[in-house]
């Protein structure tokens, strides 16, 4: 009885010490990926900082308005997509997509 604790607590640690050689060795992989990727978010961050939204557009639902005969939406398939809304008194014609 004493034996077969002793076996089983034996083979418990070299299971656990295992486990922990092998964290050694990805955390070494990983925090070498993790650099890669660190660099790699760095430059898309930069690239995002050029590119920044007004804060007016910022608003969600939000459509600049556009002018008369001005584009003011764009056929994808057989869905439409607004690009602007049309001033008052005129609507946005889907046969032309301009508005009239």
């Amino acid at each position: 009885m004493l034996s077969e604790r002793l076996l089983l607590l034996t083979l418990t640690c070299s299971i656990l010490v295992w486990c922990v050689n092998c964290d050694d060795l990805v955390e070494v992989r990983s925090a070498e990926e993790e650099k890669e990727l660190i660099d790699a978010l760095q430059e898309v961050l930069k690239k995002l900082r050029n590119k920044q939204i007004p804060s007016t557009e910022k608003r969600l639902g939000w459509v600049h308005s556009c002018e008369v005969g001005e584009q003011c939406a764009i056929r994808k398939g057989a869905r439409f997509g607004k690009v602007c809304t049309c001033p008052e008194g005129t609507a946005c014609s889907f046969s032309a997509l301009q508005c009239f």
